[in-house]
Formats: structure tokens, sequence, C-alpha cells
């Protein structure tokens, strides 16, 4: 068996932990409470130490960066077998987004599609996720990852911890 020299290994060895620390430093910072509904049932609340959202969403945000956006956002809530992305689903991000879309209404061919999820989740519903998820999912020319069914508070928990750096 042939010894892989120092200078070629070393280098490989220092990117990989480059690239690992990056990826570990660039988790989003949330704080994770869990709450009784009125229902009885248990619901996730994140909510971002950094109030970032209005550089991250700007007036000016392309229709397909709101998909993507949604679509991020969806993965917490829904069981699939592929997710790629994530970003923390909090009120400011979920109004910030309304915000955006009523803005850029006019332009936006499916602005009716985000308004009637964005609201809905403003409003704490999340029945329809399964829903949301695959409608957006299905406009970005989705073929894996369809979502399957909503994720359970301990799915949704597991999914946080290890997507975002909670605090």
């Amino acid at each position: 068996m042939k010894k892989i020299p120092n200078k070629i290994w070393i280098p490989i060895v220092l990117v990989g932990l480059l690239f690992g620390g990056y990826l570990y430093l660039n988790k989003e910072n949330v704080i994770v409470r869990v709450e009784t509904a009125s229902t009885g049932e248990k619901v996730v609340k994140v909510h971002e130490e950094n109030q970032k959202v209005d550089s991250e969403f700007p007036m000016s945000m392309s229709e397909n960066s709101v998909q993507q956006a949604i679509h991020k956002m969806s993965h917490q809530k829904v069981q699939s077998k592929k997710k790629w992305g994530a970003l923390p689903l909090t009120t400011e991000r979920v109004k910030r987004l309304i915000q955006v879309v009523e803005a850029n209404e006019k332009e936006y061919e499916n602005a009716d599609l985000y308004l009637r999820i964005l609201r809905s989740w403003d409003k704490g519903d999340f029945d329809n996720v399964v829903i949301a998820h695959n409608s957006i999912w299905s406009l970005q020319g989705g073929t894996v990852g369809k979502a399957y069914s909503a994720a359970s508070p301990e799915e949704e928990m597991k999914f946080i911890e290890e997507n975002f750096d909670v605090k």
C-alpha cells in the first residue's frame, strides 16, 4: 500500500476542518419554546436572536427567493424523505414576507398562494403545512422530497436542533 505524502493529506484535512467549522458557525441562532395550544396540543415556537429580516428579505425580493424562503421554513414543520435547506420559521420572518409579497403582489404570479400560506402561519395555523410545502415544492419543479405528513413536536424539535444553534 502506498503512503499518501503529507503535502497532499494535510491540505485536505485543513479544508475539511474549515468547511466543517463554517457549517457549524453558520447556523442560525434561535430560542425555542414549547407551548400548549388551547386545543391541548404542543406547539413549538422559534424566535431568532438576530433581527435581520429586513436585510434578509428586502422589498425587492424575487418571486423565486420568496418561494425558497417559504419552502425552507416549511421544512421545520413537515416530514419528507429529503429536505434541502432550512430557515427558522419565526413570526418575524413570516410578517416580513407578508410585507414583501403585499408590496409585490402585482409582479408575483403566485402572490395569492404565498399570502394564504403566510397569513395562516402568522395566525399560528399550521394545519395545511404539508399542502403549503408541496404547493411551493411543485412550483419549483420538485421531484424528490415531497412532504408526506406534518412533523410531531418531537420531530420538529429534532429538526431545529440539527439545523439551528439553539440557545
